[in-house]
């Protein structure tokens, strides 16, 4: 928990001016930044993930009904600052639908949910009811004291208690025929605020750059669909120095692929 004194000489120092995806970040390591964080959230225009095919539907309703939005199972609602930052990490392999509306009253829409800002990148924010109304009615920009933003890579992460052998064949098959792919890696992990239960994330690493990794997560994924109870999922990520969990496959893991 920090406290901000909104005084006039840090305040002039700061650029207001950078992209809501940019001040997120900066707001992570920077608390005075928070400030312009909820200004900005506040009269940008953000991205809501909605459910497939409904945007059609919507464009063609008279009545203006809102699609249905998309949550993740423990109810938060993801938002993103670009729809870029959809696809990061490689938590999502399919294109999805989205809808752009200002963050005033996306607020508005949803209040007395829990939001969270950018869930798949490196830093994140979680959105609270209680701040949400701070953010709505103003008095979060007097003293500030907010929580801080997240750093993603605080996600838990480690060595599967059992791994799914046959699966595992099957992928190093199939890899085999990939000139590119260089190795492949299998963790276990758990964040709390998205996930329920922990589960597989495989790390792939390229010879070179690839220039469609989608293709190899899909792949990946429809391999894994029959290994999986209804319940269960899995990560796919592209493996790269300074990238997410870089540190623990490079460092403490042993690939199931080498080429």
């Amino acid at each position: 928990m920090s406290n901000y004194n909104r005084n006039k000489n840090t305040a002039s120092k700061l650029n207001t001016n950078l992209p809501l995806a940019q001040i997120i970040e900066l707001a992570g390591d920077n608390p005075e930044y928070r400030i312009v964080f909820y200004d900005r959230f506040l009269k940008d225009s953000i991205y809501v993930l909605v459910e497939k095919g409904s945007l059609d539907l919507y464009e063609d309703n008279n009545a203006g009904i809102a699609p249905p939005i998309i949550a993740f199972e423990n109810n938060c609602i993801p938002v993103f600052t670009h729809p870029d930052r959809i696809y990061d990490a490689s938590a999502i392999h399919e294109e999805m639908d989205y809808m752009k509306v200002r963050g005033n009253a996306f607020l508005e829409m949803t209040l007395g949910a829990t939001i969270i800002v950018n869930p798949f990148s490196k830093v994140y924010k979680e959105l609270v009811a209680n701040e949400i109304s701070e953010m709505l009615n103003g008095s979060i920009f007097n003293t500030l004291s907010s929580p801080v933003l997240k750093a993603q890579m605080n996600v838990k992460i480690g060595k599967p208690e059992t791994e799914p052998t046959t699966l595992i064949e099957e992928l190093k098959e199939v890899f085999a025929k990939n000139d590119l792919i260089k190795s492949a890696y299998i963790g276990w992990t758990f964040n709390e605020i998205l996930d329920k239960t922990p589960h597989y994330i495989f790390a792939v690493e390229s010879e070179k750059e690839l220039t469609n990794f989608k293709e190899v997560a899909d792949t990946i994924s429809e391999l894994c669909k029959p290994h999986l109870t209804k319940e269960e999922y899995i990560d796919i990520i592209k493996l790269e120095k300074n990238g997410n969990f870089s540190d623990y496959f490079y460092n403490q893991a042993e690939p199931f692929y080498v080429k």
